[in-house]
């Protein structure tokens, strides 16, 4: 089976394959100018995490719309993706960032020191909030304070194997369609080394379930993890029965990562995974069988789910805070979100827009289950320590869900990093 290029290095791609979105990217690690001009000649530095020269360029244009906009040329600096947060860590203790900062939603929490809060500056930046969808902005907020302006987003729904499906005789995934049938369907479609579903070891697959089942996230509303509660053992210990009862999920390899199940989905070796509109494009593009996305299925708190996505926020070492907030609107203002759903590379985060990204990559049979989904969804609660939290989880997971510890045993373990 041949890897699978992550979400970070489609964007490289270009086009309607770049489809992997920016709740994060990686790639290049060098420093690039845009909107017309080098650092020594412009207004204003924005720092953004790339790809590939593709990708670069495709900011570069961005960056001209917000100079446009706002009257400023903007310096446009990167790094890869792993390189940008070590360098913006590094950057919140000697307090020296660009003028603009890129964070993702489920890193917000962990940044926000670096950012001035956007909220009594929506005006004059001629931005309302209620242009973007909700659940993304809420997830950019930190202490009620507006870190960033979302440009993407996208919600956690189930992709499927349509071919596989209609070869065993199966329905498709429906709107309406429940655990029960989700369960059966994993069953019917596990033969051999083939399974019904993939248990990734990551948050991101099992939040979803939570969600549905109990109406619950890993981090409470007031930003506190916690696990350790009987929604959240049902959960866990059904999730755990898929792989170890059900056996209609693999065992989890070793190092548990949301590549992995990615690969595994399109490798065919998983009818079923828990993935975003970020992968989905890549997917129609490179899948041997044909892609379906569902929502996800019905239980106790009906069909629930949530999303992340990423921004632009102003820094508050910015020394022309106004002049930022201005870009800052730009970079995400109609004409980016219409070029950035068009091209591929976002879901946009203005509601307006996100018909460029049906429309500009022939996804119109995607939207029923987009749209239902961005309704019943929230956004994707973190806390400050959620890297070591992710990483823990990952770590634990992998020998709960395979039957050699227990579900206490994980809640206690992760729940140690809170």
């Amino acid at each position: 089976m041949a890897p699978t290029l992550s979400r970070r290095q489609l964007l490289g791609l270009g086009g309607g394959a770049a489809a992997a979105l920016a709740l994060s990217g990686c790639g290049g690690g060098s420093s690039a100018g845009g909107s017309g001009g080098d650092a020594s000649s412009t207004d204003l530095t924005w720092q953004m995490w790339s790809a590939s020269t593709a990708e670069v360029d495709a900011w570069k244009k961005v960056a001209d719309i917000a100079g446009r906009a706002s009257g400023s040329t903007i310096a446009f600096q990167t790094a890869a993706w792993n390189d940008y947060w070590t360098k913006l860590t590094s950057q919140a203790a000697s307090g020296q960032t660009a003028d603009i900062v890129s964070v993702q939603s489920l890193r917000a929490p962990q940044f926000a020191q670096l950012f001035t809060d956007l909220s009594p500056q929506l005006a004059d930046m001629g931005v309302s909030e209620s242009d973007f969808d909700s659940s993304i902005l809420d997830a950019l907020k930190v202490d009620g304070k507006l870190l960033a302006l979302p440009y993407d987003f996208g919600p956690l729904v189930v992709f499927y194997n349509k071919t596989a499906f209609e070869q065993a005789g199966l329905a498709l995934p429906a709107m309406g369609w429940t655990q029960d049938d989700f369960l059966a369907a994993a069953r019917k479609l596990t033969s051999g080394n083939t399974y019904g579903f993939f248990a990734g070891a990551v948050p991101d697959s099992i939040i979803p379930f939570a969600m549905s089942q109990h109406g619950v996230q890993a981090v409470t509303s007031d930003g506190e993890l916690d696990i350790d509660t009987d929604e959240w053992r049902d959960t866990l210990n059904w999730y755990r029965s898929l792989v170890v009862t059900e056996k209609v999920a693999s065992p989890l390899p070793a190092a548990g990562s949301q590549a992995a199940a990615t690969n595994q989905f399109l490798a065919g070796n998983a009818a079923m995974n828990i993935d975003g509109p970020w992968s989905l494009i890549n997917a129609k593009a490179t899948a041997s069988f044909e892609v379906g996305i569902a929502p996800m299925p019905v239980g106790g708190s009906g069909s629930k789910t949530v999303t992340a996505g990423s921004g632009f926020g102003v820094s508050t070492a910015a020394a022309n805070q106004d002049l930022a907030a201005k870009a800052t609107a730009g970079l995400v203002n109609v004409e980016s979100e219409t070029y950035l759903g068009q091209s591929g590379r976002a879901f946009p985060a203005r509601t307006a827009q996100q018909s460029a990204w049906y429309e500009g990559n022939q996804l119109q049979d995607a939207q029923e289950v987009m749209d239902a989904m961005i309704a019943a969804a929230e956004g994707y609660r973190t806390t400050a320590k959620w890297t070591q939290v992710n990483n823990e989880w990952n770590k634990y997971a992998v020998p709960c869900f395979n039957g050699d510890s227990d579900v206490d045993s994980f809640i206690q373990q992760v729940m140690a990093q809170a």
